[in-house]
């Protein structure tokens, strides 16, 4: 038999938590005590050097894979001198992000002149990343746009007022989405004087479009007289790039338009259109340095972000725009491309073959475009009735309007359990509330319901502090787990694995009035294993075994269980991770569940337990949902662990909002 075993570093309290005789805490137990980060607060509470810490988070989201990225040789130092700055003057962090100029005018390029789905993403992108660090540092941080519009629309024939609209729309979704780390800095805020009598924030079309000649002029006097662009070019590997990747967006972003023709309104000649481009380019970089200059002198003492491929040794730092792709891939230059498996790409329109896509649209104009498929139409009544929309940073939303009285009933659950097939998790909301009968008859739809031992078909989910099983049916948060961790099969090589039901359903029949409550987040493990460990980190990970033991009680437990770190969901191929988060004794006032790691040095069991406790919560990879009356929502409990936050602040004991939970086989 296999003896769980915690790790040693979880075994013992920190010693502001004083026990009872029974190791379990006394008053609030640590469990209780949920703030607004992620993650749990005793997994980081024991870390000396906070600046290590966020210059590790800050690192997650940097393009590091370039060929001349020299992050660890001084990088890496040079982001910890400047967190340290803030971090002795108990500041918040400003993190300057200078782009989001306009849309290419190119119809190769692009769907439309107003931000899409490749802004909104990278938008959530940043916000996620000022979250990640106000997780584990309390003044937080901050994203400040610098639009730089002014700086090249003159350059590529933009007029003021498409400049205008563009960056007025970016603000609409900060707001819309409550993205509330971001704020957007214009580029009269960066010029000494008094440039503009208005507040910058609050310019209408009309006060923007008057400004902007004077702001340019301003702009274009700045002095860098210094700065030569040949010795640039020559001696500067990032220069060299950004020029040569500012003559290929050039070819587009000019082919058709006046620039390109000479005065009778002829093409001009191959060499000519070179020429001009070269001038373009050199004009642009020219720009860019007076712009770069003015963003250091208002933000001398910022982390520096940058949407092009940098050394990363600073004071700049190349933003990784979207795990997996090229950096340089800008959304205000390409477009999102959904393929039918649910995997984004990000390109040119041209590059996609108009024949194979759709063109889906958002507030009436295009969004983004999807491979062609029928996945997406629910019948021509219900498509006209429902709207479906992605979450960030994975999952799908199907919606309609409550005065539509649809309801579960009303969906076909064949459709549904293939949409979970490419999204994993889906939430439902408008749709109003079925009985338990219907909710039953639903659920069978998907596949056979695993019946609860004590409670049937359906567990019912109401606080209930004389629970004496885990901390589920109370206001203490839950560790990250998946459903049906105990229950177990032997596979085909004769070795213990999970056999956890597949789906898990949820209705929430009253959730808490305030936002602060009733939270679950889910981790889409497939990611992670994708692009958020190293390769030696996921052979280290599928070589391991955890084990896990809970004490008995009326559902499940008493079994010491050795079971893999990593499998393969059949449903949709993916490689998952598996994982229950150790939950000492003096972290709860219900049952403990001991976890570790078998066959593994002390050295091994720390640094896994380590990695998958911030991986698991890790901003990038964790879809956070605040429940609405009446969600429902369906995930796949293979893919996905997750945790549940019951509570309100710390100081008040919330009641637990009343879930409907039903658990789907594969079968």
């Amino acid at each position: 038999m296999v003896v769980c075993v915690p790790p040693s570093e979880f075994m013992q309290p920190p010693s502001e938590i004083k026990l009872d005789s029974n190791g379990k805490p006394t008053g609030t137990a640590p469990a209780a005590v949920v703030g607004k980060a992620y993650r749990p607060w005793w997994f980081t509470s024991g870390l000396l050097d906070k600046a290590t810490r966020l210059t590790e988070v800050i690192s997650h989201y940097l393009f590091l894979d370039g060929k001349d990225n020299r992050f660890e040789m001084g990088g890496r130092r040079y982001l910890y001198n400047v967190l340290s700055r803030y971090i002795q003057k108990e500041e918040k962090i400003e993190l300057v992000f200078p782009g989001f100029p306009f849309k290419s005018p190119s119809a190769r390029k692009v769907l439309g002149r107003l931000p899409d789905l490749g802004e909104e993403l990278l938008l959530h992108r940043l916000e996620a990343l000022a979250a990640a660090v106000e997780d584990d540092y309390a003044p937080g941080a901050v994203v400040r746009i610098v639009s730089d519009g002014i700086v090249y629309g003159e350059l590529l024939e933009q007029d003021d007022a498409s400049v205008y609209l563009y960056n007025a729309e970016l603000r609409k979704i900060c707001v819309e989405s409550n993205l509330n780390h971001i704020t957007f800095v214009r580029l009269a805020d960066l010029i000494e004087g008094d440039v503009v009598s208005v507040d910058s924030n609050e310019m209408t079309l009309e006060e923007y479009v008057r400004y902007a000649p004077i702001i340019r002029s301003q702009f274009l006097a700045h002095d860098i007289s210094c700065y030569n662009i040949e010795d640039s070019i020559r001696n500067d590997s990032g220069v060299l790039r950004t020029y040569r990747g500012y003559l290929k967006f050039l070819e587009l972003d000019l082919d058709g338009t006046s620039v390109m023709m000479d005065t009778n309104e002829n093409p001009l000649s191959g060499k000519q259109k070179e020429k001009i481009r070269q001038q373009l380019a050199k004009k642009m970089i020219v720009h860019g340095t007076k712009f770069s200059d003015l963003v250091q002198a208002k933000f001398p003492s910022c982390v520096r972000l940058s949407c092009h491929e940098h050394p990363n040794e600073g004071p700049k730092f190349a933003l990784s725009l979207f795990p997996g792709t090229n950096t340089s891939a800008t959304p205000w230059h390409n477009v999102i491309y959904e393929a039918a498996d649910g995997r984004l790409q990000i390109g040119p329109l041209q590059s996609f073959d108009k024949k194979n896509y759709e063109v889906v649209l958002k507030h009436g104009r295009p969004y983004y475009i999807r491979e062609k498929s029928t996945v997406y139409s629910f019948g021509s009544q219900l498509d006209a009735q429902i709207s479906l929309s992605r979450n960030f940073p994975f999952g799908l939303t199907i919606s309609c309007s409550p005065s539509d009285s649809l309801s579960l009933n009303d969906l076909p659950m064949n459709k549904l359990r293939t949409l979970l097939g490419i999204h994993s998790c889906v939430l439902l909301r408008g749709f109003s509330q079925v009985d338990r009968d219907d909710m039953i008859k639903k659920s069978e739809e998907l596949g056979p319901i695993l019946r609860w031992p004590a409670y049937g078909a359906i567990f019912e989910l109401k606080e209930n502090s004389n629970w004496d099983v885990n901390s589920t049916l109370t206001c203490e948060a839950m560790p990250m787990h998946y459903d049906g961790l105990f229950k177990t099969k032997t596979d085909e090589h004769g070795r213990m694995t999970s056999d956890s039901p597949q789906f898990q359903i949820f209705q929430c029949i009253q959730a808490p009035g305030n936002q602060e409550g009733g939270r679950t987040i889910l981790t889409n493990t497939a990611e992670i294993l994708r692009y958020g460990v190293t390769h030696l980190q996921k052979e280290l990970l599928s070589s391991k075994n955890f084990t896990v033991f809970t004490p008995k009680n009326a559902v499940f437990g008493g079994d010491h269980l050795k079971l893999p770190l990593v499998m393969q969901n059949e449903l949709t191929g993916h490689e998952v991770l598996r994982w229950n988060d150790p939950w000492p004794q003096w972290v709860t006032k219900f049952k403990a569940t001991n976890v570790g790691i078998s066959d593994a040095t002390q050295e091994e069991e720390a640094r896994i337990v380590d990695l998958l406790s911030n991986l698991l919560y890790d901003r990038r990879f964790c879809f956070a949902h605040t429940w609405a009356t009446g969600d429902f929502l369906i995930a796949d409990n293979v893919e996905f662990p997750h945790v549940a936050v019951h509570i309100h602040p710390v100081s008040s004991r919330a009641v637990v909002s009343g879930f409907l939970p039903v658990f789907i086989n594969m079968t």
